[in-house]
């Protein structure tokens, strides 16, 4: 296999089961790098990106060396036949994922095997919030749907949204209401997250900044952002707010 496309050995589905909870295999911080790459479309994406997620920053050299240590801790227990580059060193992230060069970056992609045993130990981090908006996945969907349901799985992802939250506090971006403020401890904390970045111009390469990318709105706001396509952007509904 050449290194523009990549595919190395990997486990069943039961044997992903057992190493996700083993803990001497599996850390934690494992865990979390997978859930981030689960919220991705195609549960695929470059390292830059995870970890931009995970911590803000876009090195990749600690989630190679991460994937290495975790490698190294798997093959202990099961003995894979490992992958060799052309100077001789093992491959250790083609155990976890499929990879391939797009543009400048590497791309990561979970293999099947063990996104099955994610989900079916119900480790995925995907969280559904019933308030977001929902696109009608039944209905034959342009391009730009498509597009706006991976924009979509960026908002729902725990790690970007919490990030963008912790930044910009739950307050709406457009009408600055506060739930808390007006409900109390039954509020605290409840927002809508809203994508910036026109659909148009979303891409597996496109390195989504949870923090410069996202902003929280209010349910009301957030519908009305998406009322035109491409939506209308917060300085926008202030405009049309003010004006009314």
């Amino acid at each position: 296999m050449s290194d523009n496309f990549h595919i190395g050995t990997t486990l069943t589905r039961n044997q992903w089961i057992e190493v996700l909870f083993d803990k001497e295999i599996t850390k934690p911080k494992d865990i979390s790098l997978l859930q981030v790459m689960y919220s991705f479309e195609g549960h695929q994406a470059s390292a830059s990106q995870i970890r931009l997620i995970l911590d803000g920053q876009k090195t990749v050299a600690p989630l190679n060396s991460q994937m290495g240590h975790w490698g190294k801790r798997l093959v202990k227990k099961y003995p894979l036949r490992l992958s060799k580059r052309e100077d001789g060193t093992e491959r250790k992230w083609d155990i976890f994922f499929d990879g391939w060069k797009e543009g400048k970056l590497f791309i990561w992609k979970i293999k099947k095997e063990l996104v099955e045993a994610l989900e079916e130990t119900k480790l995925t981090g995907d969280e559904q919030y019933p308030e977001e908006i929902q696109i009608d996945r039944q209905t034959n969907l342009t391009e730009g749907l498509k597009k706006t349901i991976t924009v979509n799985s960026y908002e729902r992802n725990p790690k970007a949204r919490q990030k963008c939250i912790d930044y910009w506090k739950p307050i709406c971006s457009v009408c600055d209401f506060d739930f808390e403020k007006k409900y109390g401890d039954l509020g605290k904390g409840f927002i809508h997250v809203h994508h910036l970045v026109p659909v148009s111009d979303i891409g597996l390469t496109y390195q989504v900044d949870p923090i410069y990318d996202l902003r929280p709105v209010c349910p009301n706001c957030h519908s009305m952002l998406h009322k035109t396509n491409p939506p209308l952007t917060i300085e926008e509904l202030k405009k049309i707010i003010k004006n009314k």
